[in-house]
């Protein structure tokens, strides 16, 4: 594997975690993770890299070594704004070349149109945009703390009983499952993600979980985040769909046959994705088969080959 180093950073307030791969020096390359996942997974992409980069991928606020911001909720243009620092503080004076992955594709994917002349070229892997209203989002299970089990925070289709049922839940409070052991965790990812060989779900799980002093192992996600409350409401489709629009960096959409158009097909099915995609006006299509949401950890050669090739032939977007 490729050596990477930690650096911490100060980003609003927040003790921040940026991972970073490769030569200083060496043109950059960003990565932004997706829900419930962390910088540590685009080792396998990173390490399928042949050309000579300085890769760098945050770990979101509440995500992987970065510091959790301390309350209920985390609300979605917090995220933008802590890309924008980032790529402030180490590429202040170019457009970034960045590659991100279905949540943190929505934060890319917005900030490419707020900021069209700090982005040159994007990378987008099935990051589809906020949920329609009305849509009911996947479920995800973890327990209450006081620690009966349900199947996972839900929304309700009216906005008034949205809101009611997060505070609610608010009141109540939230926390992951834990497990016995590594072994544990692994046998969950591998039930998740079975296209997912042993070995990179054992480095998974090293990073996505941490032993606590009485061996078990914890989930180091803040639960508020599995939760999602704010990302869904302080993320509208409309607003977001008037930011593709005004994304001026040429976009490689990389579509992965098992992914989200599978996994959201009540909003995304019957021309739904289609309907999504035509407002990345500058958008080249990919469409991966037999392949499923989690790309770059289960073909991160090809991923890597895709968007090397992307880089090196798509011009660069006039400053």
């Amino acid at each position: 594997m490729k050596p990477s180093e930690s650096i911490f950073l100060d980003i609003r307030g927040l003790r921040y975690h940026v991972r970073s791969w490769g030569r200083q020096g060496a043109p950059k390359l960003f990565l932004s993770h997706g829900w419930m996942d962390a910088s540590a997974s685009f080792q396998f992409f990173v390490d399928a890299l042949k050309g000579d980069w300085h890769v760098l991928a945050p770990d979101w606020r509440g995500y992987g070594e970065t510091q959790r911001q301390g309350s209920d909720t985390y609300w979605f243009p917090d995220v933008v704004a802590d890309l924008d620092m980032i790529l402030e503080h180490f590429q202040p004076d170019a457009p970034a070349n960045i590659m991100a992955h279905s949540f943190g594709a929505n934060i890319a994917s917005m900030y490419a149109g707020v900021r069209p002349d700090r982005v040159a070229r994007y990378v987008n892997v099935d990051g589809f945009g906020p949920r329609a209203e009305g849509v009911k989002p996947a479920r995800l299970e973890h327990k209450e703390q006081d620690g009966e089990k349900n199947g996972g925070a839900t929304h309700t289709e009216i906005p008034p009983a949205r809101y009611a049922d997060w505070l609610d839940r608010i009141k109540k409070g939230s926390g992951f499952r834990d497990f016995a052991a590594f072994e544990d965790l692994e046998k969950r990812l591998q039930k998740e993600h079975s296209r997912v060989t042993p070995e990179r779900i054992a480095f998974l799980a090293r990073h996505w979980g941490r032993q606590r002093e009485d061996g078990r192992v914890m989930l180091v996600t803040d639960p508020a985040n599995a939760q999602n409350d704010g990302i869904h409401m302080s993320s509208r489709l409309d607003d977001t769909i008037h930011c593709w629009h005004n994304i001026t960096a040429p976009v490689l959409w990389i579509i992965p046959e098992h992914g989200s158009t599978r996994s959201r097909a009540k909003e995304l099915a019957n021309g739904g994705a289609e309907e999504r995609l035509k407002h990345f006006l500058t958008r080249r299509e990919v469409r991966l088969p037999d392949t499923g949401h989690m790309v770059h950890i289960e073909k991160p050669e090809l991923l890597a080959e895709l968007v090397e090739t992307f880089l090196a032939e798509t011009p660069a977007r006039p400053r």
